[in-house]
């Protein structure tokens, strides 16, 4: 099974970036990985990313439609909203768009490259002076 991911790194700065890039032109070793993206910025991600988008990336990998003009149709969304949304996939890398030929007219194929999406936000670590939810709060007698 091929799974993308997109990682929420909060501690993620540009300098980081540009630091990670001059030591990978240097080293000569890729920094960049494979199968997935990473943001310091939740709404980012969640822009990028949002429902609609999900929702056609699966309807890509689960139908295999034949055209964008089927994928539309399976979905009732607005042809050009599919278009505008497959081509944000495809530079994402999630999805192949590959123009086949049906009779005079061109057509394109959209084809998932990943089975699964995930998204990692990493690991909550709750301060242990804070009362945890649903726990009665300390009073100053006890």
């Amino acid at each position: 099974m091929e799974t993308f991911t997109f990682r929420y790194q909060p501690k993620a700065t540009p300098k980081d970036l540009f630091s990670r890039l001059e030591k990978a032109a240097k080293t000569k070793v890729r920094d960049i990985e494979k199968d997935q993206t990473s943001s310091n910025s939740i709404p980012a991600i969640l822009s990028t990313m949002s429902a609609g988008r999900i929702q056609l990336f699966y309807a890509i990998a689960d139908e295999k439609p034949d055209s964008i003009y089927q994928l539309a149709q399976s979905l009732h969304r607005d042809q050009a909203n599919v278009i505008r949304d497959v081509r944000v996939l495809e530079g994402l890398g999630l999805i192949e768009l590959l123009t086949e030929k049906d009779g005079e007219r061109e057509r394109s194929r959209p084809v998932a490259l990943y089975d699964r999406l995930v998204f990692d936000f990493g690991e909550v670590r709750a301060k242990e002076s804070l009362p945890r939810r649903g726990s009665p709060k300390k009073s100053a007698a006890s």
